[in-house]
């Protein structure tokens, strides 16, 4: 794990020293243990800054830039299955000089370019200069858990690009101003919003999407080319037990890669499902291993009783960390500062707690839960998404009544357990967006907001839903700000349901294998129904990792309500009028918490940047 930046093009824009230095700087957090760059010249100028966080293979030996005699490369993440590359490549006579992953992609690179990519399973962005073929390649990985940013211009000859929004300010001589309209989504359509267009909090510098590489050939000609030709859902699985079988193995041997590491592992322990699979196969592998878990004092959010039925089970070592609000609006600030971006929930001020610790207790990796809601069906929208697909159909009625007795009663959102206005908006609006009419009240009238529009994976609206939420709405925010935060404390982020062998296993399930006798994650619970205890597997209420605005901040400080009511945007586009009522009074839902955290972080930004 590490950070990653530099500059492709005419010597006018390249970067001078006090620069460079400026951004390996900035990087140190990303990469604590290393900080170097590598410059060169062919027809036009290559700067490439590394900052590293050693993970695997902790000599010096694999610090970045790596090089050999037919490329270099600078990389942030881990490919999980570099072991079993090497074993493949070496038949071929290469010799390696480190035990790292790095120098294995570099050799892999410098046999295959960019072309086999989707066979790497692991998390990236790097850059790769072929000294053979004078061409660089710029990629993300397929789900995009690390951060990669661009800027570029053709006329002037100039490709900057980062782990970091603020990588590229550094690098850069030009002054980069704030995207308002990009505010204004946010602030409008929530977090969801913010990966469904490609642009950033800065005009001028965009992020890479997933499963994409970049490719810059000597003569300054750019490609942008998707490396990942996804297996489009096809439902040819339909034995439920055999699928189970199968999905049992092939998540015991990924989860198992997924955990290679030469330093201690920390792990996030939930009460929920994907949490509890991870620690029952983490407790079978002989390695210093510890859990956290984020104890709330929300009563809608408390988990305890299931994550002890975990810790007894698999005999873990563990701790709870407890909510203090004491520090959290010098940390915000420091994260906006550090990420160049707002944070997109109070959730994540909680997860910077359990950073903080971790980070204190000398753990370096650090493993999550994400991304198995959303390939298994998890949120209470998907199962929504699934009734809704079946609408009109035989099986529909009997689903219909599954789900009214045994999940709707933990179910508070008033959309989400009326199945027929969700419906109803559903074939309006995007519906992961079944929030946002709540955020409308805080514009003035004469506010005219920019319609984003939904992007359409699949006509089948079960499986469109968990696309969209895997790819854009939900995914993309999530790791965002986990790979930031977790970053912030030099941690390095992993999310081993991301993989490209269960989305496919997914997409060949028949979508009733999914969702089943009033439950989500029907296959993935009867997989590992013999391990995890019956009350974490047969539970059907989603509490998930959420943490209140009241429990990370105080609305009665009259700094925070200052920055809120006294920011450009609010004096320009808002009711500050009712947004102070709201305060004030307390009168604050679930979906108010949300905007307010959200005005409040943009009002942040715009004190730092503006």
């Amino acid at each position: 794990m590490c950070g990653i930046a530099g500059y492709i093009g005419s010597k006018k824009k390249l970067p001078r020293k006090k620069r460079i230095e400026k951004c390996l700087n900035l990087m140190k957090r990303r990469g604590p243990d290393d900080q170097s760059y590598f410059f060169f010249k062919e027809k036009y100028n290559y700067l490439f800054c590394a900052s590293r966080l050693s993970i695997i293979d902790l000599n010096s030996r694999a610090n970045q830039p790596l090089e050999d005699d037919q490329g270099i490369l600078i990389f942030n993440g881990e490919i999980y299955n570099y072991l079993e590359i090497k074993k493949k490549i070496k038949k071929k006579g290469l010799v390696f000089k480190t035990n790292s992953d790095t120098e294995v992609l570099l050799k892999y690179l410098n046999l295959y370019g960019g072309k086999n990519l989707s066979e790497l399973e692991g998390m990236w962005s790097f850059a790769y200069y072929s000294k053979i073929k004078n061409i660089t390649i710029i990629s993300r990985d397929k789900f995009g858990e690390k951060p990669l940013f661009f800027n570029y211009s053709k006329k002037n000859k100039t490709f900057f690009f980062g782990s970091n929004v603020n990588y590229i300010r550094k690098l850069s001589y030009e002054k980069f101003q704030t995207n308002e309209n990009k505010i204004l989504n946010f602030l409008r359509y929530g977090y969801r919003s913010v990966f469904s267009t490609k642009d950033t909090f800065f005009k001028k510098i965009n992020y890479l999407p997933s499963a994409t590489n970049i490719i810059i050939d000597k003569n300054f000609n750019i490609k942008f080319k998707k490396y990942w030709n996804k297996k489009k859902y096809h439902p040819e699985k339909k034995n439920l037990y055999k699928s189970i079988l199968i999905l049992k193995k092939l998540i015991k041997k990924k989860f198992s890669n997924s955990l290679r590491s030469d330093v201690p592992i920390a792990f996030l322990l939930s009460g929920g499902i994907d949490s509890s699979i991870i620690a029952s196969i983490s407790s079978k592998i002989k390695k210093k291993f510890k859990f956290y878990s984020f104890k709330s004092t929300s009563s809608k959010y408390v988990e305890t009783k299931n994550i002890n039925l975990i810790k007894k089970k698999f005999k873990l070592k563990h701790e709870y960390i407890v909510p203090n609000k004491k520090e959290n609006l010098n940390i915000l600030n420091k994260f906006i500062q550090d990420f160049g971006f707002p944070l997109m929930s109070s959730t994540y001020l909680a997860y910077g707690q359990l950073c903080k610790k971790i980070n204190k207790d000398r753990f370096k990796v650090l493993v999550s839960g994400n991304g198995g809601d959303e390939i298994f069906s998890g949120y209470y929208a998907h199962h929504m998404s699934f009734l809704s697909s079946i609408y009109k159909t035989k099986e529909f009625e009997k689903n219909y009544i599954d789900w009214q007795k045994k999940t709707k009663p933990f179910i508070r959102s008033k959309i989400l357990k009326n199945f027929q206005l969700f419906y109803k908006l559903s074939q309006e609006n995007n519906p992961t967006f079944h929030e946002t009419k709540d955020y409308l009240k805080y514009f003035k009238k004469k506010y005219k907001y920019q319609y984003l529009k939904s992007k359409k994976y699949y006509k089948d609206k079960f499986i469109n839903h968990l696309d969209k939420d895997l790819f854009e709405d939900s995914i993309p925010p999530q790791m965002h700000s986990i790979d930031n935060i977790s970053m912030h404390y030099s941690i390095e982020s992993r999310a081993p349901f991301l993989s490209k062998n269960l989305y496919e296993f997914r997409n060949s399930l028949k979508k009733n294998f999914l969702v089943r006798n009033g439950l989500a994650k029907f296959i993935l619970r009867k997989a590992f129904s013999n391990v995890i205890p019956d009350k974490i597997i047969n539970d059907p209420e989603k509490i998930g990792f959420y943490s209140t605005l009241s429990e990370n901040l105080n609305l009665k400080n009259l700094k925070i309500t200052n920055l809120i009511l006294n920011n450009s945007i609010t004096k320009k586009y808002l009711n500050r009028k009712l947004i102070k009522y709201k305060m004030d009074t307390k009168q604050l839902n679930h979906q108010d918490e949300k905007f307010i955290f959200s005005l409040l972080n943009i009002a942040l930004f715009l004190k730092k940047n503006n």
